[in-house]
């Protein structure tokens, strides 16, 4: 499941670690994450959000990737990954032309890319 520590800092709670940004956690460690006193403080200030689908017919509302939100949400959730194979993953699952195009500015970013047209020019 996708959780987001919307914080600057690194999260730990009962053996479960959060990176500042989207992490991509299995849903037994989120729940015991969770069930923390730490962590309940935090994900009620909203330094610590979960991403849930609408529910349909009983099934799984956890967000695996950006398809199961809309394009605002999916473009916002990118803006705030920091892994590479995790985008790498979603670019491929992805049809929606301006996801895409976010999912490759924050690639660009992060591999570095963004500033090769400078040529060290200030």
């Amino acid at each position: 499941m996708l959780v987001h520590n919307k914080g600057k800092y690194v999260r730990h709670a009962a053996g479960a670690t959060l990176l500042p940004g989207v992490n991509d956690v299995k849903e037994s460690d989120y729940k015991r994450f969770s069930s923390h006193p730490i962590a309940k403080k935090w994900i009620e200030k909203g330094e610590i959000k979960t991403f849930e689908k609408e529910e349909t017919d009983g099934e799984d509302t956890t967000v695996q990737s950006t398809k199961d939100l809309n394009a605002e949400g999916a473009i916002d959730l990118v803006e705030d990954t920091f892994t590479v194979s995790m985008l790498e993953d979603w670019e491929e699952k992805e049809d929606r032309k301006t996801v895409l195009e976010a999912i490759d500015k924050q690639l660009a970013e992060l591999e570095g890319k963004e500033d090769e047209n400078t040529d060290g020019e200030a």
